[in-house]
């Protein structure tokens, strides 16, 4: 690699089409570079007309490639964004990618083509939108055992039946869909619950039923309606159902 090889490469690139570069053609700009370096230490003095004359040649060199990469770059995404929406097959130049770029498409095609089944396929083919599946409650045997155990130590003539009217709303953690346990503290047995799904990760905050929440994306929890709603507002949970 040298100066007229790479200010070819970097004037080819101007187009708006891909051309092959040699597998090794980054490690040879990288060698190109380090000796240049080397030159201008061994010369040991930047006031001589050789020593500046290296060094603007060792700021091109960096210059171009950094240039010779964006333009790379660009014409990569703008491909992977054209063949995201063509039902026709990806054009014959992707195999003019270095593998260290056609990771790059995989993942900006593989990032479009998910943003575009969430965000537009619902509103565009609402039909081909599969819900998700309601799995039907789960309350296992040890979670009515532990409850009625800890209520028994407080009231032994608690039964099993009240257990349940005497707990606060519990946070569930679970996959979106599956159905919670119908739970609610004596207390607040007359005000609306929301169950949501958490979009993204929360600081602690505290809700209108004076418990402290920490909630992360994902999470399925049950929360008083004005605390529900205004998380909803925010884009940070999604409404599951209202108890």
């Amino acid at each position: 690699m040298d100066r007229t090889e790479l200010k070819e490469i970097l004037r080819s690139e101007s187009s708006s089409s891909l051309r092959s570069l040699s597998f090794d053609f980054y490690e040879s700009v990288a060698k190109y570079i380090w000796e240049l370096e080397d030159e201008i230490r061994l010369i040991n003095n930047p006031r001589s007309v050789e020593s500046r004359m290296l060094e603007d040649e060792l700021q091109s060199a960096i210059t171009d490639i950094e240039v010779i990469f964006l333009r790379r770059i660009k014409k990569i995404t703008t491909r992977a964004t054209s063949n995201a929406f063509s039902k026709k097959s990806p054009n014959q130049d992707l195999d003019k990618l270095l593998p260290a770029e056609r990771k790059i498409y995989d993942s900006v095609l593989s990032a479009i083509n998910s943003a575009r089944g969430e965000l537009l396929e619902p509103i565009l083919n609402p039909e081909t939108v599969v819900a998700p599946k309601t799995i039907p409650c789960r309350e296992s045997a040890s979670m009515h055992v532990a409850l009625h155990q800890h209520d028994q130590k407080e009231d032994p003539d608690m039964t099993t039946s009240n257990i349940h009217e005497g707990v606060e709303p519990e946070r569930i953690q679970g996959a979106p869909g599956e159905s919670i346990p119908e739970v609610r503290g004596k207390s607040n047995i007359n005000e609306e619950f929301v169950v949501v799904r958490i979009l993204n990760d929360l600081p602690t905050f505290k809700a209108l039923d004076n418990r402290d929440y920490t909630l992360s994306a994902e999470d399925v929890v049950v929360l008083p309606a004005p605390n529900a709603q205004g998380l909803v507002k925010r884009n940070v949970a999604h409404i599951i159902t209202k108890l």
